[in-house]
């Protein structure tokens, strides 16, 4: 009578079939990683670090709204297909408020091959770059002739 295959043959069947989806689940993972990303996100990211100074030096650092330290700086921004906004605050100054100008990263060209990964760029901004690393603003101090209770002296 025929009682199948030894136990330790079954052992080895099984620890091949255990391995073997191991080994397919993380292929598909990192297909699935690789197909859901463009070309520009897997490539330059979905973040720019830029260095900001201002003269005089220690003025706040907002951008969109989040506190990044005092200048000068080098900061972490988020590229987006909207504008930025960077504020610097400083007692005594005036408040400037910018937008660095962003342009197409050429990376994103790539997408032209894969179109899921061009919309994929345009929701999460990779496809756009600041077009410079390094922004320097100057901070006009606030008029002597104006007290701080908003008259003339």
């Amino acid at each position: 009578m025929f009682r199948g295959p030894p136990k330790l043959v079954r052992v080895t069947y099984l620890y091949l079939f255990i391995v073997m989806k191991k080994q397919l689940f993380l292929i598909s993972l990192v297909l699935v990683t690789v197909f859901l990303n463009g070309c520009a996100t897997i490539f330059s990211g979905s973040r720019q670090t830029v260095r900001i100074e201002s003269y005089p030096p220690g003025a706040n650092i907002e951008i969109d709204g989040i506190s990044h330290g005092i200048t000068p700086a080098t900061v972490s921004m988020r590229k987006s297909l909207n504008a930025t906004s960077v504020v610097l605050t400083k007692e005594g100054y005036q408040t400037k408020l910018f937008s660095p100008s962003q342009e197409f990263d050429l990376v994103g060209i790539l997408n032209i091959f894969f179109w899921p990964g061009f919309i994929i760029d345009a929701v999460n901004g990779s496809m756009m770059r600041f077009d410079s690393p390094y922004y320097q603003i100057k901070l006009e101090p606030v008029s002597e002739a104006v007290s701080s209770s908003g008259t003339n002296k």
